[in-house]
């Protein structure tokens, strides 16, 4: 390691029980090795030195992790290039930082030092604590560039040690994209002023200088916005809002269900980050006035990995907002055991699935995994043999095993015009984006009758209510017991972390009152997450279904057919062994999978039975 020389780190990682002095002898047999196979290619000290500089010699922390060695422990793990540097870190009594790019000011990491000193020295400045700068370095001897910043800064520096990996990817990655986006404002006429900045709708504003407007097509812009979709893939976001204010632009991505803020750019560049956006999903870039819809498909070549971006545009107060909807396949398409099923309610969903005829229905509010839930179901059961058909406002994920139609209410492509026609196209399996009327309820029950597997979403708050809501909507309850096959209404909850799971004991008095079925106990021992740099210190990581699965028995649909009501219909599917939202939920967090708090938090709704 260039920080120590090969013998002070490998004392320092045998002290730290890192590594055995057994191992400490192999790394230096094979150190040497690799020096002797060096000297051979270049043939002499002074070759070996250009090598070493030219070429990068390999560093002994690249050969201990090449290696595939194992910790002496305890625990016994991996030695990876961060377990050898916090090794490092506690002899030197130096701390560690494990770097998270969401935490991290675009602004301290690439304005408190140049680009080029930052990346010669591997240092990154990452943030401002009471007057005390804080710099994460990989070396944790160079007293004298912290000195040169302490200068140049004229602030007191505080070193934290890290990976050579983290400190470069995180280099790479700010700097290259704050260099697009000052290219694109220096473009466009400097930053903001009073002359240039751009209010939007909220107020008209009358510009008295002209300025250039910078093109969507422009390098730095195309850069800038390719970032944008390559940071989101890497964070798992599932969505990016661009969000104008008076000043600045928002850049913010939706993890696990919750917004972070990742960048505020300079207002000077939203206009032409949007329209870049609306041009690669073949939106009307002149049109500022009203809300439009696209969606563009992304891919990284090297990873192998696409996904569907839906792209929504609207405006408001300041200009246009956009909001970018990320669907990938991976999360999309899903085995469905995977999803969170309890073995009783996968079990009856797979007699939906198989059935031959009839009508299931998926419910559940905006962002409860439905479209999950679907596109893995058609996916298990596509096969060669059947003629699978959809209807959607949008298609959210082409797949090619699916004959995909978009609505169009501009041209009248309506749910309900398409399934007036849909019979002749000789499907095996429907699929119904959403029923929003008599209509489209009428040509489900229509198609089932016929003999078709209709599959559909609908808005209710649980299971046995979309019995009523299809009443409501005007279906004669005769017709809803013999086409109905059952309902499934599901939330997402977020997953406790693993990384940080710890237990701990709650009052079981205290979760009855909340409506968890704990009988028989004084406490109850759970499972939470007390936060860390995986999970961003929210204790969650990822997220898990919660079902309440409703089958249509004889029982139930003379009741429907009698007219009975929600809550009478709830009494006997319970006692038929249907498991309630907020059940299937206290099972998970007795399994260690989520927490109380989740479970309330999305359960809220539900009765306490």
């Amino acid at each position: 390691m260039s920080f120590l020389n090969s013998d002070a780190l490998l004392d320092l990682l045998v002290k730290e029980q890192t590594i055995t002095a057994e191992q400490r002898q192999f790394i230096v047999l094979q150190k040497g090795k690799q020096r002797q196979k060096l000297l051979k290619q270049f043939g002499g000290r002074r070759q070996e030195d250009e090598a070493r500089q030219d070429k990068g010699f390999p560093d002994l922390v690249d050969v201990i992790v090449s290696l595939g060695l194992e910790s002496a422990g305890p625990p016994k793990a991996a030695l990876t290039e961060e377990l050898i540097i916090r090794a490092v870190s506690r002899g030197l009594k130096i701390p560690f930082k494990k770097l998270d790019p969401l935490e991290l000011d675009m602004d301290t990491v690439t304005k408190t030092i140049p680009r080029s000193f930052a990346v010669n020295h591997l240092i990154l400045p990452v943030g401002v604590h009471n007057g005390v700068l804080e710099v994460v370095t990989y070396h944790p001897d160079n007293r004298h560039v912290l000195d040169d910043i302490e200068r140049a800064n004229q602030v007191k520096v505080r070193p934290y040690l890290s990976t050579r990996t983290d400190i470069k990817k995180i280099l790479a990655e700010f700097f290259g994209f704050q260099r697009s986006i000052t290219a694109a404002e220096s473009q466009f006429g400097g930053p903001a002023t009073s002359a240039t900045v751009d209010i939007g709708n909220l107020e008209q504003y009358v510009r008295l200088a002209t300025t250039k407007e910078l093109s969507s097509t422009d390098q730095h812009i195309k850069a800038a916005v390719n970032h944008l979709f390559s940071y989101a893939l890497e964070q798992r976001a599932s969505d990016i809002h661009i969000e104008p204010k008076r000043n600045v632009c928002l850049v913010r991505f939706r993890i696990d269900g919750i917004l972070h803020t990742i960048y505020k750019l300079p207002k000077a560049v939203h206009s032409a980050i949007t329209s870049r956006i609306k041009s690669l999903a073949r939106l009307d870039i002149a049109e500022k006035r009203r809300p439009q819809d696209g969606r563009i498909k992304i891919g990284r070549r090297e990873e192998g990995q696409e996904a569907e971006i839906r792209v929504s545009t609207v405006p408001v107060a300041f200009g246009e907002k956009t909001v970018m909807r990320i669907l990938n396949p991976d999360v999309i398409f899903q085995q469905l055991d995977n999803l969170g099923f309890s073995r009783r309610d996968r079990a009856v969903y797979n007699n939906f699935m198989t059935a031959a005829h009839g009508i299931v229905l998926v419910t559940g509010p905006t962002g409860s995994g439905k479209s999950t839930t679907l596109y893995s179901t058609l996916k298990q059961i596509a096969s060669p043999e059947k003629n699978i058909v959809t209807v959607e406002d949008p298609v959210e994920m082409v797949h090619e095993d699916f004959n995909q139609i978009a609505v169009q209410a501009q041209i009248d492509v309506t749910f309900s015009t398409i399934l007036r026609n849909i019979l002749r196209q000789d499907p095996d399996i429907i699929m119904i984006g959403e029923i929003r009327d008599l209509e489209t309820a009428s040509h489900a029950v229509q198609a089932a009758l016929t003999g078709h597997l209709v599959f559909s979403t609908l808005h209710t708050n649980d299971a046995v209510s979309t019995i009523i809501r299809l009443e409501d909507l005007g279906l004669e309850p005769f017709l809803i017991a013999s086409t109905m096959l059952g309902a499934l209404a599901q939330r997402l909850v977020r997953r406790i972390c693993p990384h940080c799971a710890e237990p701990y004991t709650v009052d079981a008095a205290g979760l009855r009152k909340l409506g968890f079925p704990v009988i028989g106990r004084e406490t109850v021992e759970l499972t939470r997450g007390k936060g860390c740099l995986q999970c961003r210190n929210t204790g969650y990581l990822g997220r898990l279904g919660i079902f309440e699965v409703f089958p249509m028995s004889e029982q139930l649909k003379k009741m429907i057919a009698a007219r009975a009501n929600d809550s009478d219909l709830r009494q006997v599917a319970i006692r038929e062994g249907m498991t309630t939202l907020r059940e299937d939920a206290w099972r998970k967090v007795q399994a260690g999978l989520t927490t109380v708090e989740e479970a309330l938090r999305v359960t809220g709704e539900m009765d306490a039975a």
